[in-house]
């Protein structure tokens, strides 16, 4: 059996009883009213039961390890990955499972609650070790499988721009913008004491699954999918906080897409034919490396199969 064979099957169990392991403690680790982070724990059968009824995780975990499946088996072709992205969309959107909190929400409001001394509520930390677990196991495999809003965004990007052309924003711009605000968010907590992303939900179009159509609302989720025909993810690359902590993430994935230089000849056509900055950066081998939202298409393009979405301290190929 192949060394690369084994990392998946161990990480495939390990990411199956995270998810089945996370829910059940952190409904278990509560008081009585699961409402935050106090009292004393509670591990009988209805508590296991509760947890084991958060259907929202084990939906997502199957579909994000169908994801690293898929990423680590077979080129991922245009159809394939529109049509999964259809189906997480209803999933995850349409029919509200994975809603309340919201990753939004459940990343900034954890953050705030501990700014401000107020108690961090267990769902928002389910949630939270939920996506990051997700992130370290295989970079972006929250973002970019299960997170409704940026599938919705990169179905818009199917759609041909209008002047024939899509924009690769540079990330250096990109992701100093979204440092940006989040440092703006943090200090309006500090000093108000609530964050710039809920306040009435100007940066929140994760509202758009609770069916709220607010005219701030509106605008903000317009202006995106506009901006998605042209631009890969743009509210992921220049404003969500998700996309910020799981960035950072990748930093510590275990599997990420990684690129074997002797079977390269430089054609570029992985580079021309993804939607990211990520993939450029990869070849150049830079440290500073954009979001990769694991869609495989720089995996499928390549035709030296130089490209993978592998273990990325291997020592095979490892640029």
């Amino acid at each position: 059996m192949k060394r690369n064979t084994i990392y998946l099957s161990v990480v495939c169990i390990a990411l199956s009883m995270i998810l089945i392991c996370v829910p059940v403690m952190a409904e278990g680790g509560g008081g009585g009213d699961g409402s935050g982070m106090g009292g004393g724990r509670n591990t009988d059968v209805s508590s296991i039961l509760a947890g084991l009824s958060e259907i929202k995780f084990i939906l997502g975990g199957l579909v994000a390890l169908t994801g690293l499946i898929l990423l680590r088996t077979i080129k991922i072709n245009r159809n394939i990955r529109t049509l999964l992205m259809c189906v997480v969309f209803v999933l995850f959107g349409m029919l509200v499972i994975m809603h309340q909190p919201s990753p939004l929400r459940a990343v900034v409001d954890p953050i705030t609650d501990f700014v401000i001394g107020s108690t961090i509520t267990l769902k928002k930390t389910t949630a939270l070790i939920f996506i990051g677990s997700l992130s370290v196991i295989g970079a972006k495999l929250f973002c970019g499988w299960v997170c409704p809003f940026g599938v919705l965004q990169e179905i818009v990007n199917r759609i041909p721009a209008p002047i024939g052309k899509k924009i690769k924003l540079p990330f250096k711009i990109s992701n100093g913008i979204r440092i940006l605000i989040f440092a703006i968010s943090l200090i309006m907590v500090l000093i108000t004491g609530s964050d710039l992303y809920t306040y009435h939900n100007i940066l929140n179009p994760f509202e758009l699954f609770e069916w709220h159509f607010e005219l701030v609302l509106a605008v903000l989720v317009g202006a995106v999918l506009i901006a998605s025909i042209f631009v890969y993810r743009p509210f992921c690359y220049l404003v969500c906080p998700v996309g910020l902590l799981t960035w950072l993430l990748e930093h510590v994935s275990i599997f990420r897409v990684r690129l074997l230089r002797e079977l390269c000849n430089d054609c570029n056509k992985c580079i021309r034919m993804s939607p990211c900055p990520s993939v450029e950066a990869i070849l150049n081998g830079d440290k500073l490396l954009p979001d990769c939202f694991a869609c495989g298409v720089c995996i499928s393009a390549c035709p030296k199969d130089a490209l993978e979405f592998g273990v990325w301290r291997s020592k095979s190929g490892q640029k």
